[in-house]
């Protein structure tokens, strides 16, 4: 976990690439190099799998066979993220304008050339099979393996999933918490990765979408 950790996100965590997406062009860059990376992540991560649990790896870690419903599920799921971050807003609203100032800060991320879109849902359906193969199928199931509570699984795969979103400033750590343990218990709850990933990278898309024609503040987290 350790070492897939440090090979895999770690890198970004320290050096996140934000300098580098300040044009449509480098933003198209940093997709397609993504991509390129990733992709193989995501069959090493898959492969490990059969390593860890040799007899029935992928319904051990909560990576069935695709079916069409995992579709509607992902977007009854991704609905619900946009529940949770509506009621986040509504709480920020409470707050006197110096503390709502501190969620203003940080990276967001901009999409300028609608040119880009069909790269952009790659991208983004990518992002959601690499982070929840990690995060929530390898990472939640290793640790309930090694007998820790569920609630420890949890809150660890959430806090370092969270970790990786400290450049977009307050507003991403605060998405990622609720966004990371909403995903977490819903994993725990039905083990299946695949309408957390299509959730995950239809919230990406959305974000990125909008950016094309107002700034995001309170959901800019990516």
């Amino acid at each position: 976990m350790i070492l897939l950790f440090l090979l895999f996100y770690l890198p970004g965590y320290l050096w996140p690439q934000q300098e580098l997406l300040k044009s449509s062009e480098s933003l198209r860059s940093y997709m397609l190099q993504f991509l390129i990376v990733a992709v193989p992540q995501i069959l090493l991560l898959l492969y490990i799998l059969t390593l860890r649990a040799p007899e029935n790896p992928y319904a051990e870690f909560g990576v069935p066979r695709p079916r069409a419903m995992d579709l509607l599920y992902g977007l009854l799921i991704f609905a619900g993220v946009f529940v949770l971050l509506t009621l986040l807003s509504a709480i920020l609203m409470l707050l006197p304008a110096a503390g709502r100032s501190i969620f203003t800060t940080g990276f967001r991320w901009k999409l300028e050339d609608p040119r880009l879109i069909p790269l952009v849902l790659l991208f983004c359906l990518a992002t959601g099979y690499r982070e929840e193969l990690f995060f929530r199928s390898y990472l939640i199931t290793r640790f309930r393996q090694l007998h820790l509570p569920v609630f420890a699984a949890i809150g660890m795969s959430t806090l370092l999933f969270a970790a990786g979103h400290a450049y977009q400033g307050v507003a991403g750590l605060a998405v990622a918490l609720i966004q990371g343990a909403y995903f977490s218990i819903l994993f725990v709850r039905f083990k299946n990765i695949h309408p957390l990933a299509v959730a995950h990278g239809l919230y990406n898309a959305t974000v990125l979408l909008i950016t094309l024609f107002v700034e995001t503040d309170n959901f800019g987290a990516f």
